[in-house]
């Protein structure tokens, strides 16, 4: 009877620990990094701690017990993160849909395919290939990369080739070699009529903004590339020792760690401070927005929830999935590619693309204008 109660009071215990980190990853979402930055490791956490406490649920449900409400509550607490990488769709409304706009985003790697050892040229047909056929209205592209002719002539037939009609783009920095591009770019089949872009001083361009009329009326689309964690080859190599027993032994554990969480800390404020440029940008824009992009960001961090104060997730409102990763690289899979848009939209259809041509899955949602 002593070494059940023993069991028991450890068991309450860390079961109090995780809730306790559960809640502090909410915390994630309204604390900026750049005040607090540890606890976007929490937010990072999020799936982790969210797994645990329901196991303490199952667990305090087969025995029966009280405590089963500490935990339960906890998740309840957080139930938009839980609908954030769950969507609970109840019904869906019958909008009219004379207007609508399929959207596809998508971060190409560079067309360097899922590894940079792939073939860039075949990579390339393959991508253009698959944006074609998804016979979109907006394609918003990430790490768009070309070299060797005058963008003009390697945007022109890009989008010959994907059959849309307009573009914008904006180099993520200014290159002395003119015959290059690594680009933010959206293309489109309507009429651009207005363009900008965002960047931090000092830093590459983030986000590009295109005013496009549609059908008389005009929406400002956000194409965005939030700062990435920028892990080389010595990061990934580290990871997969951790997680690989087998492989040989590389940097050491505290060496290599060290060195991640340094680069997650610094990806996490840089990434804070272009969320509160942009965030006050929407808020002044006088169209309805549409953003989509590689966030680099999950679904409980800062970056999301400052983002989704105004606009909507169309993957709650569409989509379906449980964990549902855009993430195809070598780390822990997340959802960090979203289309959002402001209330003047609905998304009535979502889907992630699970093709390996980059180490990013394409996403695509269709809006319906709401009268």
């Amino acid at each position: 009877m002593k070494g059940r109660s023993v069991l028991k009071t450890i068991l309450y215990f860390l079961n109090f620990i995780a809730v306790v980190c559960l809640l502090v990853s909410y915390l994630s979402g309204y604390i900026s990094p750049d005040k607090a930055w540890i606890l976007a490791f929490f937010g990072l956490s999020y799936p982790i701690f969210l797994i645990i406490n329901l196991l303490f649920v199952f667990l305090w449900l087969i025995a029966w017990n009280r405590f089963i409400f500490v935990s339960l509550v906890a998740i309840l607490i957080g139930f938009n993160n839980l609908r954030a990488i769950y969507p609970i769709v109840f019904s869906k409304p019958d909008y009219p849909q004379n207007v609508k706009i399929k959207i596809v985003s998508f971060n190409v790697h560079s067309l360097y395919g899922n590894q940079r050892a792939d073939n860039q040229q075949e990579t390339k047909s393959k991508v253009t290939e698959f944006l074609a056929l998804q016979h979109a209205d907006i394609i918003c592209v990430q790490e768009f990369f070309a070299i060797g002719e005058d963008f003009s002539q390697t945007l022109l037939k890009f989008t010959n080739s994907i059959h849309l009609d307009y573009y914008s783009f904006k180099n993520y920095r200014e290159f002395n070699n003119k015959l290059k591009i690594n680009a933010i770019a959206t293309f489109s089949r309507f009429p651009i009529v207005n363009f900008g872009c965002l960047r931090l001083p000092g830093r590459s361009h983030y986000a590009i903004f295109s005013d496009i009329v549609m059908n008389g009326d005009t929406v400002r689309v956000y194409n965005v590339h939030l700062e990435s964690i920028r892990f080389g080859n010595e990061d990934y190599s580290f990871y997969s020792h951790l997680t690989e027993p087998d492989i040989e032994e590389g940097t050491p554990i505290k060496e290599g760690s060290k060195r991640m969480l340094w680069k997650l800390r610094k990806a996490f404020i840089i990434r804070s401070k272009q969320v509160n440029i942009l965030s006050a940008h929407i808020a002044s824009c006088p169209y309805p927005v549409i953003l989509a992009g590689d966030f680099n960001d999950t679904p409980s961090s800062y970056t999301y929830h400052q983002l989704t104060k105004r606009l909507s997730d169309s993957f709650l409102e569409s989509g379906h999935g449980l964990f549902k990763s855009t993430y195809a690289g070598k780390l822990p899979s997340f959802r960090i590619d979203y289309v959002l848009h402001s209330e003047a939209f609905r998304s009535v259809a979502y889907r992630t693309f699970e093709v390996n041509l980059s180490d990013h899955y394409p996403i695509s949602t269709t809006l319906v204008k709401i009268p």
